[in-house]
């Protein structure tokens, strides 16, 4: 039965300051919410005041218009995090807000059981219904809490029914959601209904926590074992006999059971009891680009007299996930057999955690268009959608509480908080438990619980999720229960040269796994500066520019500005800055993955801080606000090719990667060293390379070269059967990069920094395109063909695609490449695909060199 009625569609929202009538009124039809806001949930308090025009402006986030809301928090410093101040006395949001739904119930199910799900308030709430109140903010009370409540004798059969919550907004002292230093906050630190609910019918026996598990053979991938197990509970005072039955495609099975009066019971459906549940050749799911991501479906179903009482469809994947810390000390994945090397970044949802399915989709495919194969959330859980999206493509995910906020000040916890701490954890496995993307679970951010904490977290996972990774913290600090984390948050957060991620003294270098670090140097295009930045503020360090930086030590730009000045020399306004750190940005980011590539398994895995932001900003994002990527992006995509061929920046060296795991035979690679003028230094080949699965191979230790120009380049080629199928090509500087003695918390300060200047020598080069356009289902794919008919470098070609309807810059675009520099007479073919949602005239290609 389990018919779902969601109830998240025209919503009446109001202040308690100007409602006199208490919950017991509220809740009644005979209630009117004159003059109250409607919004759709999920939504926070602010958005839905946004987006009924409550405000001179209709975009929080354009320039300064975030700091004019009524309660915004001005007496932040920089230095502190938002979620750290309380409310100023005068905020709107000190007072609770009301949400209430009219709703009727659907003709012809007087007989059954009635449920209600909330799977997200953001703080606690006071939940009526029908001018009884259900539960009480004593008991609805944390973030990530999810509530199932038994309705049948609120409802009203005949007539209106009337939901009515009474939020409250999180404090400083309260296990909500952080934003730490990635942005500021809108004045109501998120309260609201986050997350959707829904209204759901049954029989007399209601079916949750539906769980499957499976026991591959990981030797031979030939049969797998699968265990399910559902929680049954009788609503009745007489007893039932019930028959449980399920379908796995062309398996089935039916157990009987007995409940007595009211009686809850786990049963569990086993290969032991059920041969059939013992699948041969089982199709397993596997990460991106190391083979499909198999899904199956389970229908299950539990009657009573011969009729349906609940029903569930639950989509899994068999797979095996095992982690370990090597003779390294590195922490290592191990997936369906194989040592992984991990590669990904980490999401935020938007700053007010408006929710979309094409944007959590477009994510997700972002993610794949980079070559990676993992993505953390840091206490940003996503929605369900995000997380079948990561089902159907392949992406692993590492998941967990946030830092920096009332999560780990464990002395200041309040008598109730260890209690919502638990809830909150159980709440979030049984959401996420059967998503085979689920790869491990970090229940600290920075550190790890102190060890009272961190029995409950523990407990809460093994009765829960007993198989599921559990990692203290994402830190190398040793908790006293697990021990050894065999990761490290060492960061850098902020600029650090090519040279630093193969520099063994320093922190960040490449080595271990690291849970978060990244060069910054995210500064976004042009294009999508000028729809965030009003046109007075278009100056680098202006008070918008910084509003839009981060907080505490990443509160303006100045590291990258002083990065650029030193390395590539004094920009002059704001298009040669923006253009440069696409520069800047491809080379840092492009280093950092190919020195972890490079020294797996010493390196077993880094997440780039990070892969978007939350709101329109300049730090910390591989593709932008409006999903525009940026130069880090394509480096970053560079480095992560299944099959690669990389320079090494301490010793010279080449080496092939392959992170695939199919043998690959015949390569050739080709390297040249060319001086400024184009003089070729050096060019050799070497051909007939083989290299094994998930592996890598050292080609050569390129020679000391006399005579190099004070900027130089190296050019990679990879050929399979003659066709050139990788390129890359670096630009480097015979004045090296020196380090101060001293590490920084956040980075590495320089002495002395590459000099890169001579590139703006670089004459003007000419090239020549051609582009057309497919059409299919649901995207179409440009295909741009591009010839450099001059003879100089043209360097640093960036694609951009232009809407006929409307002059705007397309996004999403899924590039094959971007950002490349061709060397005369070289000709390649890039290709985009563009989602149909985001071309609505004609596509007109634009590129954007630096020399042309």
């Amino acid at each position: 039965m389990s018919n779902k009625k969601p109830l998240n569609k025209e919503w009446k929202m109001q202040s308690s300051e100007k409602v006199s009538k208490y919950g017991e009124k509220i809740s009644t039809a005979d209630f009117n919410p004159e003059d109250w806001y409607t919004v759709d949930v999920p939504s926070t308090v602010v958005n839905g005041l946004v987006i009924n025009g409550e405000f001179q402006f209709k975009d929080p986030y354009f320039g300064l218009n975030l700091k004019s809301l009524p309660g915004y928090k001005k007496d932040v410093q920089q230095q502190q995090n938002f979620e750290s101040r309380y409310k100023p006395e005068d905020s709107p949001y000190r007072k609770s807000w009301w949400f209430r739904k009219e709703f009727l119930l659907d003709e012809g199910q007087t007989k059954n059981e009635y449920w209600i799900v909330f799977n997200g308030i953001n703080y606690s709430a006071n939940i009526w219904l029908n001018g009884k109140r259900i539960a009480g903010s004593d008991y609805v009370i944390g973030t990530y809490r999810r509530y199932d409540f038994h309705v049948t004798h609120f409802l009203n059969h005949s007539g209106k029914n009337v939901l009515a919550l009474e939020v409250f907004s999180p404090n400083p002292d309260d296990l909500g959601i952080s934003f730490v230093d990635w942005c500021p906050l809108p004045p109501d630190d998120n309260m609201g209904i986050w997350q959707p609910i829904f209204l759901y019918t049954t029989g007399p026996v209601v079916m949750k926590n539906v769980f499957i598990q499976s026991k591959l053979n990981v030797s031979t991938l030939t049969e797998a074992k699968v265990l399910i197990s559902a929680e049954l509970t009788n609503t009745q005072k007489d007893p039932i006999n019930a028959v449980l039955e399920g379908t796995i495609e062309n398996i089935t099975f039916k157990k009987e059971i007995k409940l007595s009066s009211f009686q809850k019971e786990i049963i569990e459906i086993s290969s032991e009891d059920f041969p059939n549940l013992r699948i041969n050749n089982p199709r397993v799911w596997w990460p991106y680009q190391l083979g499909s991501p198999e899904l199956y479906e389970l229908d299950i179903q539990v009657k009573v007299n011969n009729q349906i009482s609940d029903s569930k469809k639950v989509t899994f994947g068999i797979r095996d996930v095992k982690t370990s810390i090597n003779e390294y000390g590195s922490r290592v994945f191990t997936i369906n057999g194989h040592d992984i090397l991990m590669r990904g970044a980490a999401w935020t949802p938007d700053m007010m955690l408006r929710q979309s399915k094409l944007e959590d989709e477009i994510s997700i495919d972002f993610l794949r268009n980079l070559n990676m194969n993992i993505v953390r959330l840091e206490g940003k859980l996503a929605t369900d959608h995000f997380w079948d999206e990561c089902d159907k493509k392949g992406m692993l995910v590492l998941a967990g509480w946030v830092c920096c906020s009332h999560w780990e000040k464990w002395k200041k916890w309040k008598s109730g908080d260890i209690q919502v701490a638990k809830e909150s954890l159980l709440s979030q496995l049984l959401r996420l438990r059967n998503h085979p993307s689920l790869v491990a679970w970090f229940y600290g951010s920075d550190f790890p619980p102190p060890k009272p904490v961190e029995e409950v977290y523990l407990n809460v996972l093994k009765e829960t999720y007993d198989d599921l990774p559990r990692i203290s913290s994402a830190t190398a600090q040793p908790s006293e229960l697990l021990g050894e984390t065999g990761v490290k948050m060492t960061g850098p957060y902020t600029y650090v040269p090519p040279i630093y991620w193969y520099s063994e003294g320093r922190p960040g270098a490449a080595y271990g796994f690291n849970t978060e670090t990244g060069p910054d140097t995210c500064i976004p295009p042009l294009e999508s500066i000028e729809r965030f930045l009003p046109e007075d503020q278009h100056v680098v360090g202006s008070e918008a520019w910084n509003h839009h930086a981060g907080l505490g030590a990443f509160s303006s730009t100045k590291i990258v500005e002083d990065a650029i000045t030193e390395r590539y020399g004094e920009q002059k306004g704001i298009e040669s800055f923006v253009r440069t750190t696409q520069v800047l940005g491809y080379e840092c980011w492009r280093a950092m993955y190919e020195a972890h590539a490079r020294n797996f398994p010493k390196a077993t895995g880094v997440i780039g801080w990070m892969l978007n932001s939350p709101w329109p900003s300049l730090i910390w994002q591989l593709y932008d606000y409006y999903n525009n990527p940026n130069g880090a992006f394509f480096g970053s995509k560079k480095a992560c090719e299944p099959l690669h061929v990389q320079y090494s920046y301490d010793d010279a060296s080449i080496w092939v990667i392959n992170s695939a795991l199919a043998k690959k035979e015949n390569l050739a690679i080709t390297v040249r060293v060319l001086n400024i003028d184009l003089e070729t230094k050096f060019s050799q080949t070497w051909s007939k390379i083989d290299i094994d699965p998930n592996n890598k191979k050292k080609i050569f230790d390129l020679p000391r070269i006399e005579g190099l120009s004070s900027v130089f380049f190296i050019d990679l080629t990879l050929k399979d059967d003659s066709i050139m199928i990788i390129k890359n090509t670096y630009w480097l500087s015979t004045k090296k990069d020196i380090f101060e003695e001293k590490d920084e918390w956040f980075y590495t300060p320089l002495k002395s920094h590459a000099d890169m200047r001579e590139l703006f020598s670089l004459p003007r080069a000419k090239i020549n395109h051609s582009s057309n356009i497919k059409e299919n289902d649901n995207h179409y794919e440009i295909i741009v063909d591009v010839e450099n008919i001059s003879e100089y470098l043209a360097f640093f070609l960036r694609f951009l695609i232009t809407d006929s309807s409307t002059g705007k810059y397309v996004s999403p675009i899924y590039w094959n490449d971007n950002c490349i520099s061709l060397f005369p007479t070289e000709k390649v073919e890039i290709k985009g695909i563009i989602p149909k949602h985001a071309l609505k005239g004609k596509a007109i290609v634009k590129i954007d060199g630096w020399n042309c």
